[in-house]
């Protein structure tokens, strides 16, 4: 059979490979979507926030204030196009300092951002009642907006996959070459060809630049660690919190998740690319956190994580690459990348020479189905249609049998249980998985066509089972 040659491929999963991976293959050119890992969304687009920002934190004339506040303009529609779960939340920045919180609002004005307001003692107090009491002073933004940001990175893949777009997962990329004007990916197995490349590689983007033979460019790792509450303490706070920013990040903020949960963090400082959590760390962020709120209880956490943001200097880098014509590189797409992911994908477009029609190509997904966000007389419909809907796996959660293998069912199929955790949060409650992770290990299994001990928490060596003790396990589906 002929070797197929993408128009472009994208090598790197997370939002922003993504939505470069949606926008080409929707524009209708074939595109490949290249991630080491066992799905998309397992690096610093897991690990985040989940703000979709303003846009008055970036320095003015940058490519990060652009695309900031051109990307929260365009998220509405793509959200409401993907049935991804989108909120508008609004965000207070605090603190004592007028000067720097005058300053923050003329820097969003000069963004294009609307909708900002300078806040006094008593609106703070009215507005977030157990803002702590020493606290004077606020910037109000209220188009701020909260997504579930892996969610979000699978949709974009899944509508790229619809559209004629292909993912090839844990393709490790061992060597590349161009001949004849195509570029040449192998992993040792698979050879991928393409007319042009996109490295969207976050953390590994030098590694896949050497062997590109394009730009590298001095990367600093800045470790955030988190606190996730119990969807308990959910009325704790309605909006994003933030403190003023310092040189280095947005600083210790405080916000709700479209799942209900609290969100606390990230502290912020130079490390390598492992995600790791420290005592240090996770003090900073009870005291700093203290400072902005009066009745956060962080013994309700149901999980602390970390994650790696990727900087370069103090903007993005978004550019063709000098050394390799058809090569197009990313770097330090740091905060805001989530929120700028789709302006970034636009910007792509250009520089690859592609016209930006996001809709020649209009083949829909359908969104998730998550028993949840739906009503009683909804659930039961289900039910009576398909009673794996009303068994319930994760009680935590609330997730049936029905949704696991939905989830499981659809442009590309997880094959993790982590990657079912990202689709339907099976495992993401109170007990993180203590009562479901073997259902879902089951379901995987048996939904896949694979024994029990195939299965994987995420990428390689990660195996649930490893051995069979009594007879309690066993390969049978």
């Amino acid at each position: 059979m002929e070797n197929i040659v993408f128009d472009v491929a994208v090598i790197g999963g997370g939002v922003v490979g993504a939505s470069i991976f949606n926008a080409v293959a929707k524009s209708g050119y074939s595109c490949a979507l290249i991630e080491k890992n066992t799905d998309v969304a397992t690096g610093a687009s897991k690990a985040n926030s989940g703000i979709v920002h303003a846009g008055f934190d970036a320095k003015t004339g940058t490519l990060k204030a652009r695309f900031n506040v051109e990307g929260n303009k365009m998220l509405p529609e793509v959200c409401e196009r993907l049935g991804v779960p989108l909120k508008k939340i609004g965000a207070y920045v605090l603190g004592n300092n007028v000067d720097l919180i005058k300053g923050l609002l003329k820097r969003g004005m000069d963004n294009g951002v609307q909708n900002m307001r300078f806040l006094g003692k008593n609106d703070l107090k009215k507005a977030i009642p157990n803002v702590n009491t020493n606290i004077n002073f606020g910037l109000f933004a209220e188009d701020t907006y909260i997504v579930n940001p892996y969610l979000l990175t699978i949709c974009l893949v899944e509508e790229g996959i619809v559209n004629g777009g292909q993912l090839f997962l844990e393709y490790k990329t061992k060597k590349v070459s161009k001949e004849n004007g195509v570029f040449v990916l192998t992993d040792g197995n698979k050879t991928i060809y393409a007319k042009q490349l996109v490295n969207s590689c976050g953390a590994g983007y030098n590694e896949m630049a050497k062997l590109i033979g394009s730009e590298t460019y001095p990367i600093v790792f800045r470790r955030g660690e988190y606190y996730i509450l119990d969807n308990s303490e959910k009325d704790v706070v309605s909006s994003v919190i933030f403190p003023l920013p310092d040189a280095h990040s947005k600083g210790v903020l405080v916000t709700s998740t479209v799942d209900d949960n609290i969100l606390v963090g990230p502290t912020s400082y130079d490390s390598d690319d492992s995600t790791i959590t420290t005592e240090d760390g996770l003090n900073e962020i009870r005291m700093k956190a203290n400072s902005l709120l009066n009745n956060i209880d962080l013994s309700k956490a149901i999980r602390i994580f970390s994650g790696v943001r990727s900087v370069v200097g103090e903007d993005f880098v978004i550019e063709k690459s000098k050394k390799v014509a058809g090569v197009v590189n990313l770097a330090g797409i740091c905060s805001p990348g989530l929120t700028s992911a789709p302006a970034i994908a636009k910007y792509v477009m250009g520089l690859l020479g592609q016209n930006y029609m996001p809709m020649l190509r209009q083949e829909k997904i359908k969104p998730y189905l998550l028993l949840r966000n739906l009503d009683d007389k909804k659930i039961n419909q289900l039910i009576k249609k398909d009673h794996r809907y009303g068994k319930i796996v994760c009680k935590c959660e609330r997730v049936s049998e029905g949704e696991i293998i939905d989830a499981i069912n659809r442009p590309f199929r997880p094959t993790t249980t982590d990657a079912i955790k990202r689709r339907v949060r099976a495992g993401m409650g109170r007990c993180q998985g203590g009562f479901c992770l073997d259902k879902v290990v089951k379901i995987l299994a048996k939904e896949n066509g694979l024994k029990l001990n195939d299965i994987r928490k995420e990428n390689n060596n990660s195996n649930w089972i490893v051995g069979d003790v009594k007879g309690g396990w066993n390969n049978e589906n």
